[in-house]
């Protein structure tokens, strides 16, 4: 007796087991909607770009005379104040030339008051009338080009003495060294353009990013706005800034018009360095607590398939009414949209109007209540064999469809 009981409930396990194993496979084979909740949340819109990071204030020192770096008194990351030695060229060659200089203005002196006593001696001869008109006035021609001579000499004098003043390179603001680009001994010759020996930028702690926006996004983009940026070096940290000018002066690079937008932010730890690229996001609109549904959603299309998958009866006049996107009224502001929702567990399409989006989700302004779920997509049957049919084994878990 207990085998025969034994006996049958083996089979009632054995079966019972094949019974929910069957149900398991045909939910796992089963179609089903995906769905997702108009919930409250914040929505920021914003324009994405990429730029390079720089100092607010940045200034190239230069030499304006040529010679052999002598010395160097600054290095790099040095903080220097206005004023402040950097390098010194070899002063040989421009002392000479400020001694020939005044040599030859002492000459010039000399022919000068030279010239002034014959031009006295001359204009007395001349009140005794013993020399002729003619002398008087070449006397006093002499007298005036040894004049300009002693200037000019005198002017040569003050081009050598600031020639030789500025092998002494300064710095010409406060801050700090970001670049030297030269070492002791080099020669630098400075002809049309003044060579870049030092690059000083005035403050770390004020920086800004120089970004360019396309002409499409330009027009949103306005002094004062909010903007988040991320740099490689930190990439789990969200830095603050802030729009500061929108230059109009348009880059053209391969038929694409941009605008440069330079954006300003506080390093007061000195983690941003120069040179760094920052990926930008410029914030153009930001709402709290907004009703929004995933942009997937505006996306969704019904198809003959699916619609026949899920036992649905199909009509090609639901391709037509199905465009998402509908024409706006004439004076219409905001966007309508066609959607799908479940409505006793039958897709329904209704009307919503929209606002801004954030790329992932997109405030919902009439259409929809908190809660109510609308259609994203479907979800597929894991395994499907190359023939249509199913198959066991692999992942668990529904593969999704994009509609």
């Amino acid at each position: 007796m207990k085998k025969k009981i034994t006996i049958f409930m083996i089979i009632v396990i054995v079966v019972t087991a094949g019974f929910l194993y069957s149900q398991h496979q045909k939910n796992l084979n089963r179609l089903t909607w995906r769905l997702a909740p108009a919930t409250n949340r914040t929505i920021t819109s914003v324009i994405t770009a990429t730029g390079t990071i720089n100092p607010v204030t940045q200034v190239n020192v230069g030499t304006e005379v040529s010679g052999r770096i002598e010395r160097i008194y600054k290095d790099f990351n040095d903080t220097v104040r206005r004023g402040d030695l950097l390098a010194k060229l070899d002063t040989t060659t421009l002392e000479m030339a400020l001694e020939d200089a005044r040599i030859e203005l002492r000459k010039q002196q000399l022919t000068t008051n030279e010239n002034l006593i014959e031009l006295n001696w001359a204009k007395e001869l001349h009140e005794q009338n013993m020399i002729a008109q003619f002398e008087l006035q070449r006397a006093q021609f002499s007298y005036g080009i040894s004049v300009e001579n002693t200037e000019r000499a005198n002017f040569a004098v003050q081009r050598a003495e600031t020639n030789l003043a500025n092998a002494f390179i300064h710095s010409p603001i406060d801050g700090v060294i970001v670049s030297r680009a030269v070492d002791e001994g080099q020669t630098v010759a400075a002809s049309l353009n003044a060579p870049t020996l030092f690059v000083i930028a005035n403050n770390l702690d004020e920086m800004q990013i120089e970004t360019q926006v396309d002409e499409t996004d330009i027009g949103r983009v306005a002094s004062g706005q909010g903007v988040r940026f991320t740099i490689d070096a930190y990439p789990d940290i969200n830095f603050i800034g802030e729009v500061r000018q929108v230059r109009l002066n348009p880059i053209v690079e391969s038929n694409v018009v941009t605008y440069k937008v330079i954006i300003t932010f506080s390093n007061p730890e000195k983690l941003v360095m120069p040179g760094m690229s920052a990926n930008v996001e410029i914030i153009i609109n930001q709402i709290h607590n907004v009703l929004a549904i995933q942009e997937r959603a505006l996306q969704f299309r019904p198809s003959k398939e699916i619609w026949e998958s899920f036992g649905l009866k199909w009509d090609d006049s639901l391709v037509a009414s199905a465009r998402g996107r509908l024409r706006q009224p004439v004076g219409s502001e905001q966007p309508t949209w066609q959607v799908w929702i479940l409505q006793d567990g039958m897709p329904t399409q209704v009307s919503i109007t929209t606002g801004i989006s954030d790329g992932n989700f997109i405030q919902v302004l009439s259409g929809l209540e908190q809660g109510q779920e609308v259609i994203t997509g479907v979800n597929q049957p894991i395994h499907q064999s190359a023939s249509g049919g199913m198959a066991f084994g692999g992942s668990s878990g529904p593969r999704m469809i994009r509609m």
